[in-house]
């Protein structure tokens, strides 16, 4: 490579100027000279020098100063400098060194000396320049990977959000035919109820995936009002309980009493229980048990649904609601919930400023508890 490398030689001395470049010449190096402070600094910039063999006095400008102008540019701070010091002269060593030279070298020198120093900087310099071009090409195939991510993200969410509406659809014709159904025709009616079930869990992973993406992307906006936690909980209960799934299941619950109203999204609250709920009735046998309670303390109010049937392994901890994470922990065998429920609760519950866990010191099966603040 020593034939690509171009050598800027600043000396105001010609005879200096040339003696350099006979020393330089047996390498082919490629040079370029300049006679003053003022028009090396314009080569600089024009030629792009691999190294400068640059003299300490120069008229208009010193070479102090024009080294300390390009250690200070952005583009030219690793060109690597050779200070030309007279000998002995410590105290130039010492201000070259501080103005960002690289090396010096002391009149008189020898050939070698001079040769030895440039061949080490330029190699120095070629490992920073393969360095610096392997930067650019990762940081080029870094920006294209997150364009596409970006495009797959926004092509999901397009997705996602239209497939409410033929579900919406669904769930529409599936009423009035309800409707026009009466007591004689009970198996019909038993499947009529079972798709309309398998719709409802379609659009919750539905809504689910589109609230993800609006609270990551900050652009979700929570209705709050003033609300009983006890009260969500027990509509959601109710609903939940005329499904099959709950038959032959256990389930108890136990509210804290007089707990404070606080504010909270009920549309959402309400998707964050069921989702709580229905991860932990499928979690269960046929004859399962599932508990369900709530709780105060003196800054929160919160809840905790424990299902005993499989539990995930506490090494997985709070990754349980990362989506991230998912595909892993069904890949070993055990159930987060359908699509992102559990992750959408978690982001859901933080958007309310309050947090979500996995209660570690459970033994038997899986204990999730989310707290709440309390907004007076």
């Amino acid at each position: 490579m020593s034939e690509e490398a171009k050598v800027l030689i600043v000396d105001d001395d010609k005879e200096n100027v040339d003696l350099i470049a006979y020393f330089l010449k047996p390498q082919n190096y490629s040079i370029v000279t300049a006679h003053d402070g003022v028009e090396a600094l314009r080569l600089v910039e024009s030629e792009n020098p691999d190294i400068i063999l640059l003299d300490i006095r120069l008229p208009k400008m010193d070479g102090f100063q024009v080294c300390e102008r390009i250690k200070k540019n952005h583009y030219s701070k690793f060109i690597p400098i050779i200070m030309i010091t007279a000998l002995k002269d410590l105290k130039s060593k010492i201000q070259s060194l501080e103005a960002g030279a690289d090396d010096f070298i002391s009149k008189p020198f020898e050939n070698i000396e001079l040769l030895t120093r440039v061949k080490s900087l330029l190699r120095i310099k070629r490992y920073h320049d393969e360095l610096e071009k392997k930067n650019k090409e990762l940081e080029e195939k870094n920006k294209a990977l997150m364009r596409m991510d970006q495009f797959k993200e926004e092509l999901s969410h397009l997705i996602v959000h239209d497939m409410k509406n033929p579900i919406f659809v669904i769930q529409g014709n599936l009423q009035m035919l309800s409707m026009g159904m009466d007591d004689s025709q009970p198996q019909l009616k038993k499947y009529v109820n079972r798709i309309d079930r398998s719709t409802q869990n379609l659009l919750r992973m539905v809504m689910n995936l589109i609230d993800i993406t609006k609270i990551e992307s900050g652009s979700m906006s929570l209705k709050l009002e003033l609300a009983s936690l006890n009260d969500v909980l027990e509509k959601s209960i109710q609903k939940l309980k005329d499904f099959p799934e709950f038959s032959g299941k256990q389930f108890n619950v136990k509210f804290a009493e007089q707990i404070p109203y606080t504010k909270m999204d009920i549309s959402v609250m309400e998707r964050v229980i069921d989702n709580l709920l229905s991860f932990a009735i499928a979690n269960v046998p046929s004859d399962g048990r599932v508990d369900v309670e709530t709780f105060k303390t003196e800054k929160t109010i919160g809840a905790a649904v424990h299902d005993f049937g499989q539990q995930i392994p506490l090494k997985y901890g709070d990754n349980v609601f990362n989506k991230f994470r998912q595909v892993e922990i069904k890949k070993e065998g055990y159930r987060v919930g359908r699509g992102l429920g559990l992750t959408f609760c978690n982001l859901a519950i933080e958007a309310h400023g309050g947090k979500m866990y996995l209660d570690e010191n459970n033994t038997v099966g899986n204990r999730i508890v989310f707290e709440l603040p309390i907004q007076k």
